[in-house]
């Protein structure tokens, strides 16, 4: 007999379910690894829809579905214990897809191994996997029939048909799988890589029995193979008008037997973020404590819990001048240190009271901070649109330069003056005559951040000041010049040089409130609004100190007054030279 037929012959466990399990499949999403997998194989009619999020375990990332788990293999192992005792053996017999290197696990066996007490077919049913594993013993075998040199593989689909699995004594014995079951595992979506490597030998005869749903009595056959189980009913018609077909749902009833693995983490072990995600005072708790961009380093504390399907960690991070703790999902995390160090995070990482003040205010206001001494950027409505007024006379001085330099020209005396009066005093007709007349107005201008990978802005065709931009676009265009990947050193030292000599009445915001002796470059914007008849007032600049260097850009609207919309700023600019200092 084929020892995988008598393999579970003495078995006499017996595993009750938990009780407060429940599914929460509804609001979980395929890990992004396993959806070329889920999409080759028809995952949806196979798998059924996502039980867990991803989560890992010492070799590989892991996801339980309705009717099954992936596994994705490491070539290292991760700093992560399981309490499951039978995931190496799942592992180890678990079916591996060569195009994908994805693994599906053969939940069915260890249900069986367990003699797992989950009723089949839901609630109502007395048929559990401990009667499932006793219709495995070799006693229900059937004899084949005597006609010689029968190709039991090609069977008519329209016959019950007697797959071999052994001898007895002398004689041929297997299991006879009903024509509707060999029907449907010979369906090129529902065993892809054909049913004996994705069912394998049938272990079991179709087994009857009855359920109540809603008071009545539904007709139920199942069976078992080596891989993976089929239920059918008899009562519920599927689409093409037979009776329902489906495989069993190992997964459901695998964690309902054994419940969510407990993981232990190696404290102090350092992840980052792989994707955008939020940090979190409690998990599952929609207490928001700030939201980070991918590549944020931060230090595991070694707690874990699950919440409704999703794994999450205790961790730590540091900003940088304090230290705070919370909870992150593990499927938003990696072990593996970015190339990439460049990371983003809400201002709440750097200043919660900051961060506080700025809810205050609400879409009103929108800033970015770029640490260009820890490469990291904290940021409040950073992609946000504000009217820009004086602020756009930074990247036509800039498209104006540049420019120049293909045309292979240095600045003449009147193109001296215009830039000069345009930057240090903001004076409107000299940025007339190089915004018309030179750049070649909004095309110009717009095809010169465009040019230089810029993109959030909304460029007005008959007014400059009334174009629109995000603080982070005005703050990528500052760290351009300033880390030299636009302009010549002599055009971007002159730039430099020109926002480093604003006239006293217009240094408002980052110019009165950085750090004594700090190098200040910085440019300011302020105009009524004909949209609200309101203040539009915004502040960008960068600030060099003796140990530190950040580029900030502040932006507001919908301001009563101009002094209202300067204290905003100075707040926030203040707020920021004290915490980078």
């Amino acid at each position: 007999m084929n020892p995988e037929v008598e393999r579970w012959n003495q078995a006499s466990s017996v595993t009750p379910p938990y009780a407060n399990f429940t599914a929460f499949f509804q609001r979980e999403t395929v890990a992004p690894f396993f959806q070329p997998y889920y999409q080759r194989y028809a995952g949806a009619q196979n798998l059924g829809h996502p039980l867990t999020s991803a989560f890992p375990i010492q070799q590989g990332w892991l996801q339980f579905f309705e009717n099954g788990a992936l596994f994705d293999p490491l070539k290292h192992t991760l700093p992560v214990q399981t309490s499951s005792t039978n995931m190496d053996d799942l592992i180890n017999a678990g079916l591996k897809d060569a195009p994908t290197g994805i693994v599906r696990l053969p939940l069915l066996q260890a249900l069986l191994t367990a003699g797992s007490l989950v009723p089949l077919g839901g609630q109502g049913s007395t048929t559990t996997y401990v009667d499932l594993r006793k219709a495995t013993a070799p006693d229900f075998v059937q004899p084949l029939p005597g006609r010689p040199r029968i190709d039991y593989l090609s069977m008519p689909e329209k016959q019950d048909i007697i797959i071999p699995v052994g001898h007895r004594g002398k004689t041929r014995v297997g299991h006879r799988i009903p024509s509707i079951f060999w029907t449907y595992i010979n369906q090129p979506t529902v065993a892809p890589h054909g049913w004996q490597k994705d069912f394998g030998t049938p272990l079991t005869e179709a087994l009857p029995f009855t359920i109540s749903f809603n008071g009545q009595p539904h007709h139920m056959l199942t069976q078992a193979f080596l891989h993976d189980g089929l239920l059918l009913d008899w009562d519920s018609p599927g689409t093409t008008g037979q009776p329902a077909i489906q495989r069993l749902p190992t997964g459901i009833d695998y964690l309902r037997t054994f419940n969510f693995p407990a993981i232990t983490l190696t404290q102090q072990q350092p992840v980052w973020s792989q994707q955008e995600t939020v940090l979190m005072t409690r998990p599952g708790i929609n207490q928001v404590l700030a939201h980070i961009g991918p590549h944020f380093p931060l230090t595991l504390l070694g707690a874990t819990t699950w919440v409704e399907g999703q794994l999450w960690y205790r961790v730590q991070w540091a900003s940088f001048k304090r230290v705070s703790t919370g909870w992150m999902m593990a499927s938003a995390s990696t072990f593996d240190k970015p190339i990439s160090t460049g990371i983003w995070s809400t201002v709440d990482i750097l200043s919660p009271q900051l961060a506080h003040y700025l809810t205050t205010i609400g879409s009103n206001v929108g800033m970015s901070v770029y640490d260009l001494s820890r490469n990291r950027t904290y940021v409040y409505n950073t992609d946000r649109q504000f009217i820009a007024a004086s602020a756009i006379k930074i990247p036509i001085m800039l498209a104006f330069l540049d420019l120049l330099e293909h045309q292979k020209h240095e600045p003449d005396e009147q193109a001296m003056f215009l830039l000069t009066s345009m930057i240090e005093n903001s004076n409107n007709d000299s940025t007339s005559i190089i915004y018309y007349n030179q750049i070649g107005d909004a095309a110009g201008l717009a095809a010169f951040l465009h040019k230089i990978g810029l993109n959030n802005f909304t460029a007005d065709p008959d007014a400059w000041g009334n174009w629109q931009l995000s603080p982070q676009m005005m703050v990528d265009l500052l760290t351009l010049l300033t880390t030299g990947k636009i302009l010549t050193p002599h055009h971007r030292a002159l730039a430099l040089d020109l926002m480093s000599h604003i006239e006293p009445d217009q240094r408002f915001g980052i110019g009165d409130t950085a750090q004594p002796g700090a190098s200040i470059a910085m440019k300011n914007g302020w105009l009524i609004s004909d949209t609200d008849n309101l203040w539009v007032v915004n502040s960008s600049g960068i600030i060099v100190t003796k140990r530190e260097q950040y580029i900030i850009a502040v932006y507001t609207q919908s301001q009563p007054s101009l002094e209202a919309a300067q204290a905003i700023i100075r707040h926030v600019c203040k707020s920021i030279a004290s915490l980078l200092s």
